[in-house]
């Protein structure tokens, strides 16, 4: 639909052929078609001016883009969802084309969250001269727009006649003091003048940031005719979870990015053969570093050698190093800026960069790190803490170490980020150079497996969904009770609240009697209509339903176990047992796998490591930190220990590959050392303290949220933490939620096995166990059979002897011999504390065979 004011040589720029002219990419493309259909259905052909009818609109718009369910402005705002690299700047300028082409729009705003930000889009926006100025070639205007930015509306009139750009950073108008706000010398503030701008179309770059009250409602009071969102991050952070936006028309994610080829591909770097969680920080973060910088100068000299042979310009590589604080940023530059540190060569090609930085520092950093690409630009090493955020659009980043900052798997995929970008806009073909290395010593399989998770950045599809992720939801166990009829489904709830707060049978047939009435009763299973029959046949129903909730319960003696003399420990003269130590020199090699592909991967030499002179020593420190080691006690014993280690590996590997071995193995070693310790550990036992408070015959409900529901014998998508299984019948509750899957195949035993009458999840406060002075112990079972009543523990095998577990057992079996004697004494049944290796547990189990095993 063409508008008639537009010329002759304005008709022939359509969607398509805008796309062609500034050569847009596929994604690109699509959000410019859809942007067109949306606006040929939803704007008059004579005006382009506020929809009168946001809600009319919205109707309009959904019926093409499902996900669009709300506009979340004052105003009729789309987004379009880009994955990081694809490039939303240039689809900002083919909009910008588009909409003066096909609606005449004149007067844009464009809107930044931070300085980089703005820096960027007023030179790709303003600047004709720029390599990235987005309107190269498109052929639309007599002259290029004019762009306002700064202070510009104080020197210059706003021009009526070309197109209008206003780029403009956040901060200068969002609060009430802003200078943008002001009246000027015609007592009119630069604010005002754009909101009675009829053609005012707002672009947001970054647009996740303006969903705060503040941002958005200083762009309402700019008060556009269209807006126009664009971010890689469709999600707003609404207290401790993240919402989807309800405006999004378009998403391309960023494992389409990568599948289609607008990105590089990541990997994650380490060495063959390397527990490197046993480092300390140093260590690891020295390892780290070299071997990201060793990465990096092979992908150094590739780069030349591929611009020599294939005839383009330079592309100079840098490396990225993410630290924790400024601090640790401090410590990590004065190491790489030593003499020591590659003979003092990255001296002054190194550039720290934070946010506290000020005044000239800082703004002489940003000034070269803005220039990182440029070859002139010595700098390879850039190390920063929280600054480097969106907008900071690099091409030349090939190598990230995360140090201690990055121990999620969500900073670590947003770092990669950074570096997913084409230097020369496609890939060249050489998989080395069209990757990003992440050095990922300390968290190689647990990134690689998250990586691959359906819900991984590089995995995930669409993050909006028409139909919306479900709310995270809340519930309250209820006994699991057979009556489902509609008079049991009306008294039950009467009964059990009664039960709960503890009134007698007769006082809760008095509530039902009081609150149920004749009419409430029409048409159900039961049918009343007099008080005679009402009493002859209510009553019976509602004392059969105390009966069977109050014997659905499991009674706990509440008996108070306090250990108020922690144990003390001594660990008995033995030797080494060597058979499990079975480590062997590390390999030189570092290796590269993909993040995407677990077909694709790099090995290369990582020449030698730099080894401590004494790693026996940080053996016996890793050892005597750990709980039940009294050093004053056993120090001999551990140093005789660690002898036999070191002894027994330079008889296998000689001197130096026993030197290899102990420095990067210490942890793993110091753990089977610990291990054998402990099997040889003599435990005196503490001073307990006990007493009975009560028995309870109603166990405590407890409050879960979830996100999915599901029968307890089926499937589910979820993480199991965040699950609610149903649809439990011998449970004392109707539902329950697990910490691992044995946990919850040993529920669906317990449900199935014939000795087990009932069981139950107990909540943290249905017992008061204590140990090692006052931490409480919470059992995972209880479980009732027709003479036995167990205290269940489920827990790895490897844990057996874990010195937290011997003392969560020695307090548990310590209960359950005080609750037998208060069981036996009250005509009730005995205890008996049961630990479940949880490898030991599958779905063709007994309840038996765990009982006899125990």
């Amino acid at each position: 639909m063409k508008k008639k004011f537009l010329s002759a040589a304005l008709e022939q720029y359509t969607a398509d052929h805008i796309a062609d002219r500034m050569s847009l990419r596929t994604p690109q493309r699509e959000s410019l078609r859809l942007l067109d259909t949306l606006l040929t259905k939803v704007r008059a052909e004579e005006s382009f001016g506020r929809s009168d009818d946001l809600q009319s609109t919205l109707r309009e718009v959904n019926s093409i883009a499902r996900t669009c369910k709300d506009f979340e402005r004052e105003f009729m705002s789309l987004t379009f969802a880009l994955a990081t690299g694809v490039g939303k700047t240039r689809l900002a300028g083919a909009f910008i084309v588009y909409l003066y082409c096909n609606f005449g729009v004149k007067n844009f705003f464009v809107v930044t969250p931070n300085i980089t930000i703005y820096e960027k889009l007023r030179r790709e926006l303003g600047d004709p001269s720029n390599d990235k100025y987005v309107f190269k070639g498109a052929g639309c205007f007599g002259d290029y727009p004019a762009t306002y930015s700064e202070d510009d509306y104080k020197q210059r009139r706003l021009d009526d006649k070309g197109v209008n750009i206003y780029v403009y950073n956040i901060d200068k108008f969002n609060s009430e003091s802003a200078k943008m706000r002001q009246a000027n010398e015609i007592n009119e503030a630069f604010i005002d003048q754009l909101s009675r701008l009829d053609d005012l179309v707002l672009i947001m770059d970054e647009s996740h940031h303006y969903r705060a009250a503040a941002g958005a409602a200083a762009l309402n009071l700019l008060k556009p005719a269209l807006g126009l969102e664009l971010t890689a991050t469709p999600l707003m952070r609404v207290k401790n979870r993240q919402e989807q936006f309800q405006n999004v028309v378009y998403e391309y994610a960023l494992s389409s990015a990568i599948a289609d080829g607008y990105t590089r591909v990541p990997y994650a770097l380490t060495r063959h053969d390397i527990e490197n969680y046993n480092f300390k920080d140093r260590a690891l973060e020295r390892l780290m570093l070299e071997d990201g910088l060793k990465w990096h100068e092979k992908i150094k000299a590739r780069l030349k050698n591929y611009a020599e042979e294939h005839g383009v310009r330079l592309v100079k590589p840098f490396v990225l190093v993410v630290c924790q604080d400024t601090d640790h940023a401090t410590e990590v530059e004065r190491l790489i800026r030593s003499k020591e540190f590659h003979d003092g060569y990255y001296i002054d090609r190194t550039l720290m960069i934070h946010s506290k930085q000020k005044g000239a520092d800082r703004d002489e950093n940003i000034r070269r790190l803005l220039a990182v690409e440029r070859t002139d630009n010595p700098i390879e090493i850039v190390i920063h803490v929280n600054i480097l955020k969106e907008g900071w659009d690099v091409n030349n980043l090939y190598t990230i170490v995360p140090l201690r900052s990055a121990a999620s798997m969500i900073l670590r995929e947003q770092m990669v980020g950074r570096g997913l970008r084409l230097p020369y806009g496609v890939r060249t073909g050489d998989e080395q150079l069209d990757s990003i290395a992440l050095t990922a010593h300390d968290k190689f399989d647990e990134l690689i497996e998250a990586a691959r998770s359906g819900n991984s950045i590089f995995k995930r599809g669409r993050v909006i969904d028409a139909a919306r992720l479900d709310e995270e939801k809340t519930t309250i166990t209820q006994p699991a009770l057979p009556f489902k009829t509609p008079i049991g489904q009306k008294l039950v709830p009467i009964v059990q609240r009664g039960i709960q707060s503890g009134r007698s049978k007769d006082e809760i047939v008095e509530d039902v009697k009081a609150e149920l009435r004749t009419e409430d009763l029409r048409d159900e299973d039961l049918y009343v209509t007099d008080a005679e029959l009402f009493e002859r046949r209510l009553m019976p129903k509602a004392e059969e339903i105390y009966e069977a909730t109050v014997n659905k319960y499991i009674t706990i003696p509440r008996l108070a176990v306090v250990e108020v003399q922690p144990p003390t420990y001594e660990i008995e003269e033995f030797d080494l047992d060597p058979s499990n130590l079975k480590q062997t020199p590390q390999s030189h090699a570092l290796f590269l796998q993909s993040l995407t592909d677990a077909r694709k991967y790099f090995e290369l030499d990582g020449g030698t490591l730099n080894l401590e002179e004494n790693p026996r020593g940080m053996i016996v420190r890793l050892i005597r930190g750990r709980s039940k080691i009294d050093y004053r006690h056993c120090a001999e014993l551990l140093q005789k220990l660690v002898r036999q280690a070191q002894a027994y590996f330079e008889r296998r590997h000689g001197s130096d590959g026993a030197k290899n071995i102990l420095f990067i193995n210490r942890g793993s070693i110091a753990e089977e050392i610990y291990r054998q310790m402990m099997m040889h550990l003599v435990r005196r036992d503490g001073v307990f303290a006990e007493r009975i408070l009560e028995a309870t015959r109603i166990n405590r409900q407890q409050t879960y949220t979830y996100k999915e529901a599901v029968d307890l014998y089926d499937n589910f998508n979820s993480d199991i933490r965040s699950v609610l299984f149903t649809g439990i019948e011998k449970g004392v509750f109707d539902s329950a939620k697990f910490d691992s899957k044995p946990e919850l195949i040993f529920a669906r035993i317990m449900e199935r096995d014939a000795d087990v009458i009932r069981w139950l999840r107990p909540a943290a406060a249905e017992f008061e166990i204590k140990y090692d002075g006052n931490r409480n112990y919470e059992p995972d079972f209880v479980a009732e059979t027709s003479s036995m009543k167990f205290l269940i523990e489920v827990k790895r095998s490897d844990m057996v002897d874990d010195a937290d577990v011997v003392a969560k057992r020695h307090c548990a079996e310590k209960y359950c011999d005080l609750a037998t004697e208060w069981s036996v004494a009250n005509h009730q049944k005995p205890w008996r504390h049961m630990f479940i290796p949880s490898d030991k547990i599958s779905s063709a189990s007994t309840f038996e065979a765990f009982v006899l095993r125990s």
